[in-house]
């Protein structure tokens, strides 16, 4: 490594000089001069298309910079060479999760690896490798056995891909390690393990970019925090500096304003009841929402937040009890028996889940009114190119045209498309699965005024969420879930966030207690945890 000339004593792990990028006519990335220090973490904020995702891959190597000098501990780095960043011992954990799917998780974990003390030096050491995988993960903070090492990772919830791909990076020893948005998808207990990973290998001597929207997370963990506008350095903050106030008004280049908390609301008739639903993991859950209602759901991972969420929608079968909506019995088989019946779903990972990304906006905002904008089973382009440009326009999507990919979008633009999708189709009650997971705090904010939109139409709102604050923000009640069952359920006067977690933590008088439905068997249990993936998913392994 090498001493900065400009800080006398501290310790450069990473140099930028002049470094640049540009899109066609547009320059994403321009930084003249920036140090990253040993032992320090270093948050970095900055609103979608800001340049945060390009300078992550200019320092990982999978963006080819177009100029500029990177030195890493004194060495070169030559542009757009992943191995080389990685042999600079350079990782980086993508939100985006690159894990391949019909891997196992073995499999994931070991690419690019061999085992540290392989008994065999041609053949594969499965034994080997299992134990290889297990201590990355237990190194990280896992319970031993808690993931299933065997299953493919396609079949795994997005928190725990989101735990893989931190366990891949922190078992390449890193100098230099990139977290984009680490905690995106975690829960608050889950989170404090990441930030805590985040402190061991700063106060180790190594260097940590620390990218993310939950402002309070990055102020918490980081020495120092940068802030990126439009591609440019605009503020270099310490701590002390670091406010919240300060950090937005630097990152949209001026004020921002938020709406008032949700009072409680007092009328209403009950647009959905459910009485003892179950279904796998989940359950029996006893509850109501009433029309223009937003009715937050809270809980640490694997307490069966999102399985609710999507046995309301019909995408994963209820096993028991009754669901009630709109006064009429509904018990939905499939995703689209729930989209028959007025219920939206938008889901937490909106590039798998919700998106055709190589799609035009224009396919991905109409798909749900196909129907009513085609004639005699014919669909005509001019006739869905206007109503996709009404939807886009009703929700302030920012585009150049309604024919670009969707792909081609920031993450708040894509999370606007599909509500005005959703929009477009007249639900009853809209579901939201982690609705602003992966924002910057501009479009949180307008995503917010879109639910609360919604609800002043009339529409209930079940949304689930691991921010507890957005939640305590845009919620008229909040329930919360631990094991599978809804264990209170608490007005907003009454909401705190110590109430929130002492209920999610199994602590409140009431709690149910016992395994949770589909845990996964402890160590020495005759079942075989990887044997059942539809049904074994553990607490760290479901939602």
């Amino acid at each position: 490594m090498t001493k900065s000339a400009d800080s006398p004593g501290r310790v450069v792990t990473a140099r930028l000089r002049g470094v640049h990028k540009s899109y066609g006519p547009t320059r994403v990335l321009d930084l003249p001069e920036l140090d990253l220090y040993a032992g320090q973490v270093i948050g970095v904020v900055g609103e979608n298309g800001a340049g945060k995702s390009t300078l992550m891959g200019t320092l990982a190597g999978s963006v080819h910079r177009d100029g500029g000098e990177i030195e890493i501990d004194g060495k070169p780095l030559p542009p757009g060479s992943t191995q080389a960043a990685q042999q600079l011992q350079v990782a980086l954990v993508s939100q985006e999760f690159p894990l391949v799917g019909q891997l196992s998780v073995i499999e994931n974990l070991m690419l690019g690896r061999r085992p540290k003390a392989p008994r065999r030096r041609i053949l594969v050491d499965h034994k080997a490798q299992r134990a290889e995988a297990a201590a990355m993960l237990t190194d990280i903070g896992l319970p031993a056995d808690s993931v299933p090492l065997g299953r493919e990772v396609r079949l795994l919830p997005a928190p725990t891909r989101q735990l893989l791909e931190i366990a891949k990076g922190w078992g390449r020893s890193p100098r230099l390690l990139i977290l984009d948005e680490p905690t995106s998808s975690l829960g608050p207990v889950e989170a404090a393990l990441v930030l805590a990973l985040t402190r061991r290998l700063a106060d180790e001597g190594g260097t940590v970019l620390f990218i993310g929207h939950r402002l309070d997370e990055v102020r918490q963990i980081s020495d120092r925090v940068l802030v990126l506008r439009n591609g440019r350095l605009v503020a270099d903050l310490d701590r002390e500096e670091a406010d919240e106030d300060r950090l937005i008004r630097e990152m949209v280049g001026g004020e921002i304003s938020h709406m008032a908390p949700k009072e409680q609301l007092t009328e209403g008739e009950v647009l959905l009841g459910l009485s003892g639903v179950t279904a796998d993991g989940l359950g029996p859950v006893d509850l109501e929402i009433r029309r223009g209602e937003i009715l937050g759901v809270a809980g640490l991972m694997g307490s069966g937040r999102s399985r609710l969420v999507h046995t309301v929608a019909g995408a994963q079968p209820a096993t028991g009890g009754t669901m009630v909506l709109d006064g009429r019995p509904y018990r939905p088989r499939h995703a689209m028996d729930g989209v028959g019946a007025g219920v939206a779903l938008i889901p937490e990972d909106r590039k798998e889940q919700a998106l055709v990304l190589f799609a035009p906006i224009r396919a991905n905002v109409t798909v749900g009114v196909l129907r009513e904008i085609s004639t005699r089973g014919l669909l005509r382009p001019r006739r869905q190119r206007a109503e996709a440009q009404r939807i886009a326009e009703g929700v302030n999507v920012r585009m150049q045209s309604v024919d670009q990919p969707i792909g081609s979008l920031s993450g708040g633009n894509q999370q606007r498309a599909i509500f005005g999708r959703a929009f477009a189709a007249g639900p009853k009650l809209l579901l939201l699965d982690e609705p602003t997971r992966g924002v910057d705090v501009g479009a949180k904010a307008e995503i917010y005024e879109l639910v609360d939109r919604a609800a002043e139409a009339g529409t209930a709102v079940l949304v689930a969420s691991s921010e507890l604050e957005e939640l305590l923000w845009i919620c008229h009640r909040i329930a919360v879930m631990n094991h599978g069952r809804v264990v209170a359920v608490l007005d907003r006067a009454e909401a705190t966030k110590e109430r929130i977690m002492t209920a999610a933590a199994g602590t409140a008088a009431g709690t149910a207690a016992g395994p949770e439905p589909g845990a996964v068997p402890e160590a020495g249990s005759d079942a075989d945890p990887d044997a059942n993936p539809s049904t074994e998913q553990g607490t760290w392994g479901a939602l």
